[in-house]
């Protein structure tokens, strides 16, 4: 419904009207978050508008409008538009035919957390679709989002009294335990994480924490960045859709998937310790920033989930059952986990061309390297020698970006072991 000018290296949407009726139509048409020309997703963004209605032509700069992210077409939602219209009746009051406006700084509160003033922008609320429609909160406000920076949920993660749980890429929720025992939490609620990394609750929420919680996430609240709608987070609080689990939790999902199916077709049970494997489970969550502290606690609680956790006397049934006399190794029988993994997945997946088996097992063998890193001493240039494997073996720059590391060794076990519920069926 806009166009996008570039005026003095500045980027103007504008927008045309031959009619205050026909602004008025649009005024009351109610703008999505999907993009109606190409239900592509939208976001708030901040932009210079030139609107002209009947030949007035009024200049916002800036002023806030949803952008579709696929197609790029733009949108004037709610506060916006009702912004519009105040200006344009100015004008014809004042018989004016060009208007500049600029923001006056005006900042509108609401009657949640004022003692702790966050920082928050009042036009989020009312122009990210569906937050100022919630029948459940009656008081204005309550779906305002206030962002922080990420680092906020690192003090909680090392506090006993608090638990973080994020159980899909970017949408979790932070509760604090209820101290006299009579309920599992004093209060819980919902996080997300935008395409921009900034940590994001509603203002509404944060009002049913205790003060001291208040406190802490106040040195870490910055100005609103306007990303929200497409985000885990907003799609299921607003939208009722639910994300899928977090990739750390699919690989393992799909591990117990590969377990059955072999259970099911062979009738042999690869599971060991698994009550030990449950509790490292608790360790697998997706680090909040990437230190080699963080990354190592993963890592280590996949090494013993994803090795260590497989009953190696059953793998050798399994190897046994799939290979003939004739084709199988004369070393199977003093195989560990690692090796006979390899040695199944590259029977099960005769049937899929150009597979390149130790592509596909290098995260295992990451593994392994990390678990030496860990628990061994060694010497300097041994560690050195192991890091260097890691990060040639995964094809990242160097061992202190811990973020790409963990992200493409995450990548490829997700790969491996969907590789394994899959061909196992």
């Amino acid at each position: 419904m806009s166009d996008l000018d570039v005026k003095e290296g500045v980027a103007v949407v504008e927008c045309c009207f031959a009619s205050y009726d026909e602004f008025i139509t649009e005024y009351k048409t109610y703008r999505f978050d999907e993009c109606s020309n190409c239900n592509g997703s939208c976001e708030l963004v901040e932009t210079d508008l030139t609107c002209t209605i009947e030949g007035r032509i009024l200049h916002f700069s800036p002023t806030l409008v949803l952008r579709c992210k696929k197609c790029g077409n733009e949108f004037l939602p709610k506060h916006t538009k009702q912004m519009i219209d105040g200006a344009y009746r100015t004008a014809v009051k004042e018989k004016q035919t060009i208007g500049e406006f600029h923001p006056t700084g005006y900042k509108k509160k609401f009657e949640y957390c004022t003692e702790q003033n966050y920082e928050y922008d009042h036009r989020d609320y009312f122009n990210i679709p569906g937050l100022c429609y919630s029948e459940e909160h009656s008081v204005e406000g309550f779906l305002t989002p206030v962002y922080f920076e990420k680092e906020a949920l690192v003090y909680f993660l090392a506090m006993l009294e608090y638990e973080v749980e994020i159980f899909s890429e970017s949408y979790g929720y932070i509760a604090k335990k209820d101290s006299s025992g009579l309920d599992q939490y004093d209060w819980n609620i919902p996080f997300g994480f935008n395409t921009n990394g900034k940590l994001i609750m509603w203002l509404g929420d944060i009002d049913h924490m205790d003060d001291k919680t208040k406190g802490i996430l106040k040195p870490f609240n910055v100005p609103s960045d306007h990303l929200l709608i497409d985000s885990e987070f907003y799609q299921a609080q607003i939208k009722c859709i639910f994300s899928e689990p977090i990739i750390e939790k699919r690989i393992l999902i799909n591990k117990e998937t590969f377990i059955s199916n072999i259970n099911k077709k062979y009738s042999i049970d690869l599971s060991h310790l698994t009550d030990e494997c449950q509790e490292h489970e608790k360790k697998v969550k997706r680090p909040v920033v990437f230190t080699e502290t963080a990354v190592a606690e993963v890592i280590n609680a996949y090494d013993k989930i994803l090795v260590e956790g497989f009953n190696v006397s059953e793998m050798r049934k399994l190897y046994e059952a799939l290979y003939t006399s004739s084709e199988r190794n004369t070393k199977y029988t003093s195989w560990q986990s690692i090796k006979l993994i390899e040695a199944i997945l590259a029977k099960l997946s005769l049937s899929v061309d150009n597979m390149d088996i130790a592509a596909v097992m290098s995260p295992l063998y990451i593994l392994h390297d990390y678990r030496i890193l860990l628990d061994h001493l060694l010497s300097a240039e041994k560690i050195s020698d192991t890091k260097q494997h890691i990060v040639t073996t995964l094809g990242v720059q160097s061992f202190n970006d811990q973020e790409a590391i963990y992200n493409e060794e995450i990548k490829r076990l997700n790969t491996l072991f969907n590789y394994l519920g899959i061909l196992s069926k």
